[in-house]
């Protein structure tokens, strides 16, 4: 599992067919012999490799002299833009007492001071713990220390023995995506390649698009939500779960059409108005983002009282005279329901 720290430094050589600035790297391969690193480049290109690849298979820690031998690799080869130290377990200090996290975040800010200094990209290989996680970047061993620093967090995993893996890109000034890969001759070849939007897109219902198309042909429109499915030519969604996924994706459905919708509760049902953002609600009711509260152009109705019983009978206490309201029925009395500001004779 990759991690990237950051990389601005201007190249100093040409600018390649592709776009890009090549430059030396350094590859700090901490746990292979040459013998191994030898026949893996012959398989990639049959030439053993490039003079603008450099080795090494051993350094010291973070802390105990690895900064110093890559600050001298860069003195002997100014040109060099990327470090990789693979694995980064092979170079984090021991911390036999106190806090992980701290120790964590101590290493990688040595690393992005390092980085930063120098202005090259240094690049971590880690591991992943075994256990899944909801979140896959919570996978990632060790303490969020690890990932608090790093600008840029590749994310590799793939089942064992399969050819093809899962690639996620995250970080602060890329756009998050995820890469379907194949590996073929110790070459990840692209499968395919998905943003972050597009990924959320595909998780929208294709049924809740077609609501939104005719939603937007709409001026106003206002009904249950079992009389939009119909209206609409939806058959085979249950009305809650129309809801549910309407205000799901509400922003990135209807908020993106122009479409707002309120949500209100009669006797008999639910109903839902839509409007777009150029109509002006004549219907007298306010439309809304769910979620977000609107102010009626009418004023509501006064809500019944709900004081409780206090030291008086089941129907509480008179609020004009602190007496308790009378049992409904009774001779004399007002009912069940007797007006809090009428007095007492004797009062008035």
């Amino acid at each position: 599992m990759p991690l990237a720290l950051p990389a601005d430094r201007p190249r100093r050589a040409g600018l390649g067919a592709a776009g890009f600035f090549p430059a030396p790297v350094l590859y700090l391969c901490l746990e292979d012999t040459f013998n191994r690193i030898q026949s893996r480049l012959l398989q990639i290109d049959g030439e053993g490799g490039s003079p603008n690849l450099l080795f090494q298979t051993r350094s010291g820690g973070i802390g105990q002299g690895l900064e110093t031998e890559i600050t001298t690799a860069l003195k002997h080869h100014p040109g060099i833009g990327l470090v990789v130290i693979d694995t980064l377990q092979k170079v984090r200090s021991v911390e036999p007492c106190g806090s992980a996290y701290a120790a964590d975040y101590r290493d990688m800010s040595a690393l992005k001071h390092l980085a930063d200094a120098h202005r090259i990209c240094i690049l971590l290989v880690h591991h992943l713990r075994k256990q899944g996680a909801e979140d896959p970047f919570a996978q990632i061993s060790g303490s969020t220390g690890i990932i608090g620093a790093a600008d840029t967090i590749w994310l590799l995993q793939r089942q064992r023995m399969s050819p093809t893996a899962r690639l996620q890109v995250t970080g602060r000034d890329v756009e998050s995506r995820a890469l379907t890969l194949e590996f073929n001759d110790c070459v990840w070849d692209l499968l395919e390649e998905t943003t972050d939007r597009q990924q959320a897109e595909r998780a929208v219902p294709a049924w809740l698009w077609q609501a939104a198309d005719f939603l937007a042909g709409q001026a106003v429109w206002q009904g249950t939500a079992s009389q939009l499915l119909a209206a609409a030519g939806i058959d085979g969604v249950q009305p809650n779960q129309f809801t549910r996924s309407l205000v799901q994706h509400y922003h990135q459905v209807f908020a993106s059409r122009g479409l707002r919708f309120a949500s209100r509760r009669t006797a008999n049902a639910r109903l839902l108005t839509f409007t777009r953002d150029d109509d002006d609600g004549d219907d007298g009711t306010v439309a809304v983002s769910p979620g977000v509260g609107g102010i009626p152009k009418t004023p509501s109705s006064s809500s019944s009282p709900s004081f409780g019983t206090r030291d008086g009978n089941e129907h509480g206490l008179c609020v004009a005279t602190g007496q308790p309201f009378a049992v409904p029925g009774a001779p004399g009395t007002m009912g069940a329901a007797p007006n809090p500001v009428a007095l007492p004779e004797a009062a008035q």
